[in-house]
């Protein structure tokens, strides 16, 4: 039961991590965009305001990670079943 546990921790902890930052669909990005209203004349709203974009670095976490965890716990899945096997054909 341990073993299994050692086995999915991997994936745990990526899906954890992924669905963390946002559980996005793309590739892993270094900066964050934040949009910000501002007025186009200070003190005069009525004039219009525009669309500010700030970039923020950050690390944030893409599908690659829960692809990362899944292929490190199948390897792990794959030693403990040779593993397995290899003690099943040893002569005792």
């Amino acid at each position: 039961m341990f073993r299994y546990a050692l086995i999915s921790l991997p994936l745990s902890i990526a899906i954890f991590f992924w669905l963390k930052d946002g559980a996005r669909l793309s590739f892993w990005a270094t900066s964050e965009e934040i949009h910000q209203e501002v007025p186009i004349v200070e003190g005069m709203p009525e004039l219009g305001s525009q669309t500010q974009v700030i970039w923020k670095d950050r690390f944030m976490c893409g599908i690659e990670t829960p692809i990362l965890g899944l292929a490190l716990s199948s390897l792990l899945t794959l030693g403990s079943l040779y593993q397995k096997r290899s003690l099943k054909k040893s002569p005792h």
